[in-house]
């Protein structure tokens, strides 16, 4: 002990500390006065208690605390020599090196001079059927001899394959990469040993019950159906086979499944088969993309069909808005061939079932054969470069100079459609379709997740818009997204965090000043009193929001509820305004044209054209509805009620 011992005995009283050097010491309960009592003390902390509490404390404060997450089990280690054969066969993927890859593979599986053999990993097979298909840096097509293309052409030009880490690598080292190391001189290699090895890998897949996914059963049928004699019955076997497996694991199907027997078909003129292909891939919610249209253009010129070559343009015209040079070059062969001017049907090709045309949800082109005349010549007259004038729509060069184009409307049934998609899309969030999707598309983040109460206040606040649509008489025909022109190049760093009213109001008087009567669609937020400035009241009150009264200027305002997004109900004003208008408009009757409701927006509304079902039907509709806007110069006009004579051009 110390001669200046610094412990203090227990007591009745609250323990207390006490230590010349500031440390604290550690209290016992109190002591009975028979007990004898320790003093402890060292250099740091001094205790007094009991014998049987310093025992029972000093085992307390030695025994470890008991750690109670359980320990992840490691995972089962693999052979080393696995994890070398992967990373030798992903370096010979990234330069398009099959002979390389299956020479590693021939070496790995095989069991002469007593090498034990490698258990392949799936991801390996998937690899080698992904190079015998030839697409993991370019698509492989086959030249004049049968070969595959030049495998020595450099990996600049093909589209680079991610092997291992990092991502991101920077251009310094990719340029690096490319400088130092010249790419292996590759032997080329026919299709039909790349076929042979392609279904040799499915063998042994099957052999060892490795399953292949679609990416895999799609790289298999490319390989087959890209040989000039190849089996089509076995090509329909595999795509029976995996349509089985894909249903089964519910997995979904992409075109890339069906397109290469399409194409294969096209190829050999053997429309009967490619009408099958196409009907199973429609079967699947799946449709055409343009270079199947063209390869169905092709087959119908080559067997003289002129049911199937009306079909697909019919679709083209949906689907595709600018066709390319190799499918425009497709439509020539029609109408230059000898059968665009008689009704051929092929007698092997009698019977088939084209899919179906629906005169009121396609722009329908007419018939694509013209007047009989000599079997030799073609009844059309193909005018290249041919120039029009946007706001008419009328021809300016060609065979058919003076003409106007005749527009492709929407059918009423399509217009339904569409606003019913919108209304669900307000009320619930999404339509049912796309409910395990928890995007909204266009990057607006996730979904918002609806409980009852916001759900009923929805239904209320919907159904307040609709009132107020049917008591303005549902006669606008300019509908403006307020929101998207008022903040029309206001993103600057010093920009006010309001809208521009005063661009608002010059749009809507644009209008009115050509005749149509306007509808802005404008959230709540922009009218609270923080955020409005107080110079903007008087363009404000220039606005109707009553609808049973007529507006001064001619501009009706409608605010869009707080929690709900405007751009739902601008667009739903559109769509109501043109159900039952847009499928009976004439294309020679101006009255008729002005009672189109159009939109001036520059949003691509992208969330909706995401969330919606008939994807087609909305892009023709903005298509045709849409009015692009910007703002230029500043111009001198006369005065209006609000009294300002200068504005920017629009």
């Amino acid at each position: 002990h110390n001669d200046k011992p610094t412990a203090i005995a227990s007591s009745d009283e609250q323990p207390t500390r006490s230590s010349s050097s500031g440390t604290p010491a550690l209290a016992t309960p109190t002591a009975s006065a028979s007990s004898p009592v320790l003093t402890t003390t060292t250099a740091t902390t001094t205790t007094t208690a009991s014998a049987a509490t310093n025992i029972a404390l000093h085992t307390t404060t030695l025994t470890p605390s008991k750690n109670t997450k359980k320990r992840k089990l490691k995972k089962k280690q693999k052979d080393p020599a696995i994890y070398a054969l992967r990373h030798k066969i992903q370096m010979c993927a990234k330069h398009d090196d099959l002979p390389t890859a299956l020479d590693h593979y021939e070496r790995a599986t095989s069991t002469s001079s007593g090498n034990t053999p490698i258990e392949l990993e799936p991801q390996t097979y998937y690899t080698l059927l992904g190079l015998c298909d030839g697409t993991l840096c370019k698509h492989v097509e086959p030249a004049d001899n049968g070969t595959a293309r030049d495998a020595n052409e450099p990996p600049s030009k093909r589209t680079k394959l991610h092997i291992g880490t990092p991502r991101h690598r920077s251009e310094s080292s990719e340029s690096n990469d490319e400088t130092t190391t010249p790419p292996p001189k590759i032997a080329p290699i026919s299709l039909e040993e790349r076929c042979r090895h392609a279904l040799h890998l499915k063998t042994q897949m099957d052999l060892h019950k490795i399953h292949m996914h679609e990416t895999a059963y799609s790289s298999l049928l490319r390989t087959i159906c890209k040989m000039p004699n190849c089996d089509m019955d076995q090509a329909e076997f595999i795509l029976n086979e995996a349509e089985n497996y894909l249903t089964k694991h519910h997995q979904k199907r992409k075109l890339r499944l069906y397109a290469c027997l399409l194409h294969a078909y096209a190829a050999r003129g053997n429309l009967t088969r490619l009408v099958v292909v196409w009907k199973r891939v429609l079967g699947q919610t799946l449709s055409l993309t343009e270079p199947e249209y063209a390869a169905v253009m092709r087959c119908a010129t080559m067997v003289g069909n002129s049911d199937c070559m009306r079909v697909a343009l019919s679709d083209l015209a949906e689907e595709v808005s600018v066709p390319s040079h190799d499918t425009i070059d497709a439509i020539r062969e029609w109408f230059r061939s000898q059968y665009c001017d008689i009704w051929v049907q092929n007698s092997k090709n009698k019977g088939h079932v084209l899919p179906p045309v629906s005169e009121l949800d396609r722009p329908l082109l007419g018939p694509v054969a013209g007047a009989p005349t000599s079997p030799s010549s073609s009844p059309f007259t193909i005018s290249s470069a041919c120039t029009l004038d946007p706001l008419t729509g009328i021809l300016t060069s060609g065979c058919l100079k003076g003409h106007a184009l005749s527009p492709c409307p929407l059918s009423p049934s399509s217009l339904h459609t569409l606003q019913q998609m919108n209304e669900t899309i307000v009320l619930q969030g999404n339509v049912p379709q796309h409910a395990d999707n928890p995007y909204q598309g266009g990057k607006k983040g996730k979904k918002k997740d609806l409980n009852e109460p916001m759900i009923s206040r929805r239904e209320t606040q919907w159904q307040h818009f609709n009132n107020w649509i049917q008591q303005a008489n549902n006669n606008f025909t300019i509908v403006i997204d307020a929101a998207n022109v008022g903040y029309y190049q206001c993103n600057f760093g010093t920009a006010p965090k309001h809208v521009d009213y005063h661009q608002i109001h010059w749009m809507a008087k644009h209008f009115v000043n050509l005749g149509h009567k306007v509808l802005l669609v404008l959230h709540q937020r922009h009218f609270h009193p923080n955020l409005m400035p107080s110079w903007a009241h008087a363009v404000v009150d220039q606005w109707c929001t009553d609808a049973e009264r007529k507006s001064d200027s001619g501009i009706y305002l409608y605010r869009a509820h707080t929690g709900t997004n405007d751009d739902c109900y601008w667009l739903h004003a559109a769509l109501k305004r043109g159900f039952g208008e847009e499928g009976t408009t004439d294309g020679d009757d101006a009255t008729k044209r002005e009672r189109r409701c159009l939109v001036v927006t520059n949003d691509e509304m992208r969330d909706h054209h995401f969330q919606m079902l008939s994807q087609r039907q909305f892009l023709r509709w903005k298509e045709r509805h849409q009015i692009h806007f910007k703002f230029g110069d500043w111009e001198t006009v006369p005065p209006d009620t609000s009294g300002r004579v200068i504005r920017r051009r629009i």
